[in-house]
């Protein structure tokens, strides 16, 4: 039982030697190539303004689906504060073009609807119309007052929903299909809504968000809704849910000479303190984003350095433990030989322990570093900084097990086994 109780010890001390020295390496690694600053510089490119897009990573990246968030206590409310922060700490622009669907009879041009054009046309029970939901930030932003033909534009109580007709402004191509001060009925996200008409806007009014321009001819446009009440009904709270997870796809317009990073890490910390899921995604700007990476002389550098000549020191222990116990049995090793067992057979039994000690180290090493990440998790560019991460660990990792292992044969084959037996005589 002792000499079981020594061999399972030596094991163990091995086998935290390793992880410690790989879980250290893939840690620094996986700091050392993640840039320090993300610069946005559009300028160069006459590039009038650039967004970031805010979404959720929900049905992804193995997270929870919507539906359950949805459930969850105080999912409502935690988006409303989210949106709210959002709208209160940056120049955060609400924009969607969820369509419309008809509860009442009006002349519309068949180009309004959201199937025009498609090989499915006319073929469902429903009509949508095109429509986009903007918010107060955005259309002050893109300047939608100085761009009416007539009517009278959005004022800051039109974007509070009181559940009284919504007011909307439509494309230019409206113009004598309906007046202004009528009402016309839809379905907007399940709710049954009232929308009265407002005014127009000019012909070719165009709205430019990452590369998109949208042309709002055809549009009715209304306002992104912020509801200030709690849900009176299952219907209502449904509403108001689906109403807030598309107010939170929104857009952060940034500066020149802004670092993505800044903005990343102030919504995570959002995210941390509400328990949400969003990223701020630097897809749209990232052909124009100045990546400044470390250098071996940096700090993160100089950690980088310190983890590899760490790993090393740290596997000259783990091959000094494993003569020490070659050693130590080398006496059962020999009643082993003589009983028929090949010498070639005991070395690739130990070999194989040793490879997979450094399996299991690597895998512990990824499920310690993945945990570190926390949150960051969700974002797609600091999973490819793992992943790359976790390649270079292995490479390392591979060379120095190999490494190890000719150590050990050198050693093993000068080593006269039978002797212990004689010396034990």
């Amino acid at each position: 039982m002792k000499y079981r109780n020594i061999n399972y010890t030596y094991i163990v001390i091995c086998f935290c030697v390793l992880t410690i020295a790989t879980t250290l390496f893939m840690f620094s690694n996986k700091n050392y190539n993640k840039a320090t600053h993300k610069i946005i510089d559009f300028d160069s490119e006459n590039i009038e303004s650039m967004y970031l897009r805010v979404t959720d990573v929900y049905d992804r990246n193995n997270q929870k689906t919507l539906s359950e968030f949805f459930v969850e206590e105080n999912a409502l409310e935690r988006m409303k504060v989210f949106c709210n922060t959002l709208n209160k700490e940056f120049n955060y622009l609400e924009f969607d073009d969820q369509s419309l669907l008809i509860r009442d009879h009006f002349s519309y041009k068949d180009e309004f609807r959201t199937d025009y054009g498609k090989p499915y046309f006319g073929e469902k029970d429903h009509i949508s119309l095109l429509s986009i939901q903007i918010g107060k930030n955005a259309y002050d932003v893109f300047d939608l007052e100085n761009k009416l033909f007539n009517g009278k534009g959005f004022e800051p109580n039109d974007f509070i929903f009181d559940n009284k007709p919504v007011p909307a402004i439509l494309g230019y191509e409206y113009l004598g299909l309906i007046d202004i001060g009528d009402t016309i009925k839809f379905s907007y996200l399940t709710k049954d809504i009232s929308v009265k008409v407002m005014g127009f806007f000019k012909k070719d009014t165009a709205v430019t968000i990452d590369n998109r321009i949208y042309f709002l001819d055809k549009y009715i446009i209304i306002p992104s809704l912020d509801v200030n009440f709690a849900p009176v009904d299952k219907e209502d709270a449904s509403f108001q849910l689906i109403l807030y997870s598309l107010k939170n796809w929104g857009y952060i317009k940034v500066n020149d000479g802004d670092d993505y990073y800044d903005y990343k890490n102030r919504v995570s910390e959002i995210n941390n303190r509400l328990g949400l899921k969003y990223v701020v995604n630097e897809a749209y700007i990232y052909p124009y984003i100045k990546n400044i990476s470390n250098t071996m002389h940096s700090s993160k550098g100089v950690f980088l350095i310190a983890s590899i000549l760490v790993f090393l020191l740290l596997s000259g222990i783990f091959i000094y433990i494993y003569l020490w116990n070659y050693n130590r049995n080398k006496k059962v090793y020999a009643i082993h030989l003589i009983c028929g067992c090949s010498f070639r057979r005991l070395k690739l039994k130990i070999y194989f322990e040793i490879f997979m000690q450094f399996m299991l180290s690597f895998v512990l090493a990824t499920f310690i570093n993945r945990i570190l990440l926390g949150q960051d998790l969700i974002y797609l560019s600091e999973r490819r900084v793992l992943e790359q991460a976790m390649e270079q660990t292995m490479v390392l990792s591979a060379s120095i097990m190999l490494g190890i292992c000719a150590v050990l044969n050198i050693y093993f084959n000068k080593s006269n086994v039978y002797a212990s037996i004689q010396k034990e005589d």
